[in-house]
């Protein structure tokens, strides 16, 4: 938007500030809407609008379209349902509390609510140019003729319907679907035409000019030379063109099937074979791009959003399982939550759009096939196996076997009865819409302008209805109060409920309209604001990275190319593409992955490494030269290590290796007692060691240290579903989930004799043993502690309730809404001294200047035969003020509290004299850690003895005198936590 506002009109025709090492085009963030809004921040600022200003703009304009967006509601409506029925429609629009409403607030600072706001206009002059065309009735000859007088007004309303279209994909790439919906409505309606004996050169004079205007149009905007469906490209013109192509080839055939006096009942039958061989003939062709549509049409119509697509919140089925469960809700009471009854209303006036030209004439064959095709519809949602067996027979959803039926009922009955083109391009729309609304839920901002005409349309049928015969009504005079009384009890029936007054639907309850509006706030992007901030003022510039002097321009024109070539000094910052907008608008940094989701599985390979030569292998696969090496910072939050939250969200883009999210973590489920009944309720999850080894838990929980496993024990019961295909863990029916035990050889031995058992797996608590990662060091804490979530504590304490422990026991050092990681070269330690052969342990204590807490990083190394060993320390503790981001290095908001201590293994000699090697208060350079300097640490470890003044024999017990030998491994403080609570056992060895 800034861009826009400086460079005006243009919009920024490539972006380097984000997917790094690539770039990407701006696509869905350089449209009209940004023009749009900077046209307003410039006039409002006198042609030098503030940043400020330029914000403030960006903040009110989504209110400002989503209170437009009733002007295209009510005009269609008025032309479903005259004035009063636009009127109605326009007034549900205003009420409806859900994803309308939500994209429409002050704040929401995205294209969403747009979206509508041109369709709506697009989709009014298609419906104007349409009835214009089936009243001036264009045909071949007066075109050839060039009469411009007959032609005048449809022409007129194509080229605008034309305009409207490609104003909606300008604002919007994806809005090729609506290219998509009028091709389809052409086909029907055409293929109806002719079969009825009227000709189809009215429509195809539609479609021919108005989708060749759009595809005209569309080629001004394109950024690359690609077929991709978020950005502009070539796919759009080319398919609008494609329609129009379409619309003129089956205005030709009609002709000459109506030349060689063809029968007209075979037309539809060709016409549809045709379709299909020019299907197949372009997935031969094209197959990358034909792929690339089908798999963009199936995942937003088609009920079949993969999984890598459900992991973004506003891509779920509207009515996903886990969404109806987490709410309490049926599938009829989260429609109820978005619509009230209104959503049933504009359904049941679909099905009447339908059913009436089938039944006006009264032919019985035509009401018997309206009758039997809503009886088939009620089967299908009746009885949902029916739908689901035959969709696992031929390996689809059950969802898109439905469609594909009430798709094939449609065309039978357009097949048969005569409707009004306008009528029929509305329910195709109404019905595409709708389909994309239930197959993700982002498209119910859609849905909302959809089912406020129709309920339009319902009220000017109801008024028709001879009990209240309100439809040809002249003069108020002429109304009874019983028919006032009826309309208003109708009305009142169909907005009150959710609507106006709220109801208890599930967990969460409703709220009206106006609720939901004056309660609204900042959401997580405020807990992220202060890291951001101190990124942008404490880390290098980009291109100054270790004192280069090729600071990148954050408002420059950079030139599309598919790798951009970065300077040198720039570097990546990583973290979930949740929040790549975030670092790049907040922080002026350059994320390695963001919402368009790209960089979104190299993301996922890195956060899940699990180890450092991992992570490094996927930074350096990124680039041709290996550019991704240069990332950084990473950021990690609290919902990214939860896995009540966005941990499972990499899983599903991870594929380094063949592992799932239950290679990570399962679910542990609660019995419940219900009378006679006993019931399994989700409770939480129990962690594999591959969670604790996931680079992203090995930073946020640990701070990069090592860290040893504790004696605590997970016990559990397993438990078969009722059919036998399931086996699941439950907590054990005696409570006692959870089992400390006073050292770790007795929590082994307890796990080995009991397999369903596991040690650790809870709180931070690993399996096994995490080593200390030598390249990553927290360099800042959130303000924010990740407690301020009512997420995050119901999270703790459904923990805490499922294994008997107090939520504290689980709680880390450290819970920081984000922390901020910094990847460094690290100081090489060259160390001797030691015995041969055994383990040497660094430990430096460390202070978050943010947070006032401390923690320990810790890292062993093993010495050779010689007593030397290396290490490579990633904390520095002495010579912070030297560098900062002025010199292209960052200034720490974590440091040392001393030097580290070196200690090797502690021994007891046959005449009770403690031997022990250390080295004390051992300082690490700033310099060494950031690789401005070149050098190593040089470390020798003492010889320390000590007498001990024990009485008697100092013999062991069996009469040895040999010597004791044990390594120091206690890696940090928290490797001999206990966990104390009510439900938890103590086992002594």
């Amino acid at each position: 938007m800034e861009y826009t506002v400086r460079n005006w009109p243009a919009t920024m025709p490539f972006d380097p500030w984000t997917e790094f090492p690539f770039g990407r085009t701006a696509g869905q963030f350089g449209t009209i809407y940004d023009q749009l809004v900077a046209t307003a921040a410039l006039v409002v600022g006198l042609g030098s609008p503030s940043s400020d200003l330029v914000a403030k703009a960006l903040l009110v304009a989504p209110a400002v379209f989503g209170a437009l967006t009733v002007i295209p509601t009510y005009l269609i409506g008025k032309r479903l349902g005259g004035r009063l029925g636009g009127l109605f429609g326009a007034v549900i629009l205003m009420l409806l509390p859900g994803a309308f409403l939500q994209r429409g607030l002050v704040g929401f600072a995205d294209h969403n609510i747009v979206e509508p706001f041109f369709m709506g206009f697009a989709v009014l002059a298609i419906m104007i140019a349409l009835t214009v065309a089936d009243r001036e009735k264009p045909v071949w000859e007066l075109v050839a003729a060039r009469d411009l007088d007959a032609l005048r007004e449809p022409l007129k309303w194509s080229v605008l319907a034309g305009v409207a279209t490609a104003i909606y994909m300008w604002s919007w790439p994806p809005g090729i679907l609506l290219v998509g919906i009028f091709g389809l409505f052409l086909v029907l309606k055409m293929a109806s035409d002719y079969v009825r004996g009227r000709s189809p050169e009215h429509t195809a004079f539609v479609g021919a000019i108005s989708m060749t205007v759009t595809g005209l149009l569309m080629f001004i905007p394109i950024e690359e030379p690609g077929f991709g469906v978020t950005d502009f490209g070539f796919l759009q013109p080319l398919f609008s063109l494609g329609v129009a192509l379409g619309a003129v080839f089956l205005a030709a055939l009609a002709r000459w099937w109506e030349s060689n006096d063809v029968d007209e009942r075979y037309y539809p039958a060709v016409v549809g074979g045709t379709m299909l061989v020019g299907i197949v003939l372009f997935s031969l062709v094209l197959p990358s791009v034909f792929d690339s549509i089908a798999r963009n049409f199936l995942r937003t119509v088609g009920f079949s959003a993969g999984a890598a697509t459900r992991t973004i919140s506003e891509a779920q089925p509207f009515l996903a399982a886990n969404v109806l469960q987490s709410n309490g809700q049926t599938a009829v009471g989260r429609i109820m939550s978005e619509y009230g009854f209104t959503f049933f209303t504009g359904a049941l006036a679909a099905v009447w759009l339908v059913a009436k030209p089938l039944v006006k004439g009264g032919n019985s064959r035509k009401i018997g096939y309206a009758i039997g095709s809503l009886a088939l519809i009620g089967v299908l949602f009746l009885i949902p196996a029916l739908p689901a067996g035959i969709g696992s027979a031929l390996g689809v959803e059950s969802s898109l076997v439905s469609l594909t039926i009430v798709t094939a009922l449609i065309v039978g009955a357009v097949m048969q009865a005569d409707y009004e083109s306008e009528r029929l391009f509305v329910l195709v729309w109404a019905a595409i819409i709708t389909s994309a609304a239930f197959t993700q839920v982002r498209f119910n901002y859609y849905l909302a302008v959809v089912v406020a005409v129709m309920n339009a349309y319902l009220l000017r049928e109801a008024l028709g209805i001879d009990f209240i015969g309100l439809a040809n009504v002249e003069r108020f005079d002429d109304i009874s109060y019983g028919q006032v009384a009826a309309v208003v009890i109708a009305v009142l029936l169909i907005l009150t409920p959710v609507l106006i007054i709220p109801i208890q639907l599930g967990n969460g309850g409703v709220s009206q309209t106006a609720m939901q509006a004056s309660q609204t706030g900042p959401g997580t992007v405020t807990q992220w604001d202060g890291s951001l901030t101190w990124m942008q003022n404490n880390t290098p510039a980009e291109g100054e990275l270790g004192g280069e002097s090729n600071r990148m321009e954050y408002y420059g024109t950079y030139e599309y190319t598919d790798d951009f070539d970065y300077p040198d000094g720039s570097y990546g910052v990583m973290s979930w593409w949740d929040y790549g907008h975030w670092i790049t608008v907040l922080g002026e940094r350059i994320p390695n992955a963001n919402p368009f989701q790209g960089g979104a599985t190299e993301a996922a390979n890195y956060l899940l490494a699990e180890d450092e030569q991992q992570a490094e292998s996927v930074l350096t696969s990124m680039g041709d030269d290996g550019e991704g090496d240069q990332t950084r910072y990473v950021m990690v939050d609290w919902q990214m290590a939860s896995t009540d939250a966005k941990f499972s969200a990499p899983t599903v883009f991870y594929d380094e290796s063949n592992i799932s999210r239950s290679d990570f973590y399962n679910p542990m489920f609660r019995l419940q007692e219900q009378g006679e009944q006993t019931t399994v309720a989700a409770a939480s999850s129990l962690k594999d060691q591959r969670y604790y080894e996931s680079l992203m838990i090995r930073l946020y929980a640990y701070h990069g240290s090592a860290r040893e496993a504790s004696p605590i024990v997970v016990d559990w019961e397993e438990r078969t579903s009722a059919d036998g295909s399931t086996t699941f863990r439950v907590t054990p029916s005696d409570g006692q989930a959870v089992r400390t035990f006073d050292n770790m050889s007795a929590a082994e031995e307890y796990v080995a004799n009991d397999p369903t058992s596991q040690i650790g797996g809870i709180g931070t608590f690993p399996e096994e043993r995490v080593s200390a990662l030598e390249h990553y060091r927290l360099v800042k804490s959130s303000n924010s502690s990740a407690l301020r979530s009512g997420s995050y504590q119901r999270s703790l304490i459904s923990e805490g309730n499922t294994y008997g422990l107090q939520p504290q026991a689980l709680v880390p050092n450290n819970p920081a809404w984000v922390k901020t990681f910094e990847r460094v070269p690290g100081a090489t330690v060259d160390g001797s001294g030691a015995p041969a052969n055994t383990t040497v342990t660094a430990r430096v204590q460390m202070r978050d200047l943010t947070t006032g807490t401390n923690f320990t990083y810790t890292q062993q190394a093993q010495t050779d035969a010689d007593g030397e060993f290396t290490m490579t320390l990633p904390y520095s503790t002495t010579g912070y003020d030297e560098y900062g981001p002025d010199n292209g290095y960052t200034n720490v908001s974590v440091r040392a509290a001393g030097g580290y201590a070196f200690t090797g293994p502690t021994s007891v000699t046959g005449n009770s004299t403690i031997v022990s090697y250390q080295a004390e208060n051992v300082a690490v350079d700033e310099g060494l850690v950031n690789g401005a300097e070149d050098g190593t640490v040089q470390v020798t470890l003492e010889r320390n003895e000590q007498e001990l003044d024990l009485p008697g024999d100092s013999s062991s017990e069996d009469g040895s005198s040999e010597d004791s030998t044990s390594d120091d491994s206690q890696t940090n403080e928290s490797a001999s936590a206990s966990v104390s609570a009510p439900g938890a056992v103590t086992v002594a060895s």
